[in-house]
């Protein structure tokens, strides 16, 4: 009859509201003293109810059904989970040792106190199974027993991670830019550098004064959400300043449980180009002659003037002749393009035309660049004409006999460019003369033997004022007519005389 184990072991584990619970049992087994030598008797047992259906793990020892007093023997423990779940912390207990003396074994075993022998197989997989070796004798005739006992331990273990999130917030902005309308790119770079997740992160930036956003705000928020451990959210932000100077602000990142990091203070430091506008050209030229027209920018600002614009109206009345540089002429204005100006720097360019009118001669050029408003500036130069006029007297009869009559023919012409003004011609006649009549451009009076033509107060290039003077032939003789004519251009009488041959009885 198999022993009775002098202990039970037992372990728990308690898992979703059931427990399983396994307490040690053991299997004796004793050589038979009429078996035959060398056959091998097998024990088995089933734990812990001894049926397939309710046991978790069987035991199968494998000894010499035989053996001679000091002889060493081989044996097996076959350990099998009957289960489809790994146990743990299982142990087999060589127990109640009777004429069994172990030589060695695979694995190694330990004693306890009481002199058992213990194997700990830590994790039996579910459905699988381990098997111990060993070597023994017996050391006097008779009887070798022993019994083995089986425990596992499954138990449940709680952990609860304690984490600790920290939030890390970088921004970043150009160091220095060029125009006020320029884009400010602010950078903002938040993580969670902890451990455990960053909830409900927001990113608020209070802007300097004189920097919105683009859309007009002064205040930067971005809602992050949720971040990871170790993750990490970029925003980019584009800004503009009202204004040239240095602008810096940090910025402040916060999320749930009090979480908050704040960034340095970048700085931007914002230039801006600036243009003052000239014009030069002759205040008088006479007409037919070309005409420059020098236009000259500055750039009064503290960084480059990109994109710059020339442009430049030719004058009404006025003909294209050239441009210098880049100048293009196209609808009626010449453009000059310059990639750069550079601060403190000026360039001039030039415009030459042809005026065809008297008068002024008058442009309203505009210069222009990124980030700067239109400036104008007015260039003007009086065209005037030259003055010139021609009189020219002709009697249409001649020779004429005493008593008969001739018309003589008065014509002023101006041959210049410019208007002759306040035109005036007065005849002085010979004694052989007797004025009749006279009609033409302007009255014509007489005073004893002076005719004058009243003035033509204005006389356009290329125009022609006319009068008819009739006269009465009085004597016989080679008379000769003095006329004269002066305007406002002309302050020196232009004289003409006119002979006519009068003949016949005195």
């Amino acid at each position: 009859m198999c022993p009775i184990p002098s202990s039970w072991s037992a372990s728990a584990n308690i898992a979703t509201f059931a427990s399983l619970v396994l307490l040690g049992a053991s299997a004796c087994q004793s050589p038979k003293s009429e078996t035959k030598p060398g056959a091998v008797a097998a024990n088995e047992r089933r734990f812990t109810l001894g049926d397939d259906s309710s046991s978790a793990i069987l035991l199968r020892q494998n000894s010499p059904s035989e053996v001679r007093v000091g002889q060493e023997y081989d044996g097996s423990i076959d350990v099998v989970n009957l289960t489809d779940v790994d146990l743990q912390g299982v142990t087999v207990t060589l127990e109640n040792i009777s004429n069994v003396h172990l030589v060695g074994a695979n694995p190694e075993w330990s004693r306890r106190s009481n002199g058992d022998v213990m194997w700990t197989l830590s994790e039996l997989p579910a459905s699988s199974t381990k098997t111990i070796t060993f070597r023994a004798k017996a050391a006097t005739a008779g009887v070798a027993s022993n019994c083995l006992s089986v425990s596992y331990a499954n138990v449940l273990c709680a952990t609860t991670n304690v984490v600790e999130p920290m939030l890390a917030l970088v921004k970043t902005a150009h160091p220095e830019i060029c125009g006020t309308c320029s884009d400010i790119t602010l950078t903002y770079a938040v993580r969670n550098s902890g451990t455990g997740v960053a909830e409900n992160v927001l990113i608020r930036d209070t802007l300097p004064d004189g920097l919105v956003t683009r859309d007009g705000k002064s205040v930067v928020e971005l809602k992050a959400g949720s971040l990871q451990a170790g993750m990490e959210r970029i925003y980019n932000i584009n800004a503009n300043a009202t204004r040239r100077g240095t602008f810096a602000s940090a910025a402040y990142a916060s999320a749930d449980g009090g979480l908050t990091a704040r960034s340095t203070e970048p700085s931007t430091i914002v230039r801006q180009p600036a243009l003052v506008f000239s014009c030069d050209a002759n205040n008088r030229v006479f007409l037919g002659r070309d005409l420059d027209y020098r236009i000259t920018v500055r750039n009064i600002g503290d960084c480059a003037a990109t994109e710059v614009l020339l442009k430049a109206p030719v004058p009404q009345g006025s003909t294209y002749l050239s441009a210098d540089m880049t100048g293009r002429f196209e609808n009626g204005e010449v453009a000059w393009k310059l990639d750069s100006l550079p601060p403190g720097r000026a360039t001039t360019v030039t415009m030459k035309i042809h005026p065809s009118a008297v008068g002024l001669a008058r442009t309203v050029a505009t210069a222009s660049a990124k980030c700067v408003a239109p400036t104008g500036t007015e260039c003007s130069t009086d065209v005037v004409g030259v003055p010139a006029i021609l009189l020219e007297v002709v009697d249409t009869v001649d020779p004429v006999e005493v008593g008969g009559e001739t018309t003589f023919v008065i014509t002023a012409t101006n041959q210049g460019s410019s208007n002759d003004t306040n035109v005036k011609v007065v005849a002085t006649l010979p004694p052989a003369m007797q004025f009749v009549s006279g009609s033409g451009a302007t009255a014509v009076t007489t005073s004893g033997q002076f005719v004058t033509m009243s003035p033509v107060a204005v006389l356009a290039p290329g125009a022609k004022a006319e009068w008819r003077i009739i006269i009465k032939a009085k004597l016989a003789q080679d008379a000769r007519s003095r006329w004269e004519m002066t305007s406002d251009q002309f302050k020196v009488p232009i004289i003409e005389t006119e002979s006519s041959n009068f003949y016949g009885d005195h």
